[in-house]
């Protein structure tokens, strides 16, 4: 079901946009009105933007590492310089690298995993919450999985389990 103007007037940031569930959610918001701040580290999220442009929608693209705090806090910034607030977070970035037993993961391998697929939710989360406290409005999701309990992908597993952990704690820190 599509809600026609449920992100009307909405500054929406989507990470993990060049692709896949990022650039689904991105796309969704801008059909249903909302202004897309589109994230990646593939320069793909610049034509995601201008498809979006392209179908009468409103979007920008931009390039950030968000396996990192500074790239968080840099998307952060640009999208208050372009914007001005942040209404909505959706933090999508992370998916599964590798699929086997959990023992014939490497250390490099393992701390791969947790980098992409919990690491940009923390980091995102930390630096979008100054400016949401202070205006005291906006709404972060956190894409996460089912796979949280599954075989092969332990790593992957761990990450997720850990981005609903700091989803329900930052919920009862901040309501």
């Amino acid at each position: 079901m599509t809600y026609r103007a449920r992100f009307e007037k909405k500054v929406v940031v989507v990470t993990g946009a060049a692709q896949g569930i990022g650039r689904g959610v991105a796309e969704a918001v801008a059909a249903e009105g909302g202004t897309v701040f589109a994230v990646d580290r593939s320069p793909i999220v610049h034509e995601v933007a201008a498809a979006i442009i392209a179908a009468g929608g409103q979007a920008e693209g931009f390039e950030a590492d968000l396996e990192t705090s500074a790239g968080a806090v840099a998307m952060i910034e640009a999208a208050l310089r372009s914007h001005k607030r942040i209404d909505v977070l959706i933090n999508n970035v992370g998916g599964t690298i590798w699929t086997k037993p959990y023992d014939q993961y490497g250390e490099q391998e393992i701390e791969k995993e947790i980098r992409r697929s919990l690491f940009p939710t923390l980091w995102c989360c930390r630096a979008v919450l100054p400016p949401m406290i202070k205006r005291k409005k906006g709404v972060i999701v956190n894409v996460s999985s089912v796979a949280t309990r599954s075989i092969y992908r332990v790593p992957y597993a761990a990450a997720k389990g850990g981005v609903n952990a700091l989803t329900a704690s930052i919920a009862m820190e901040q309501a």
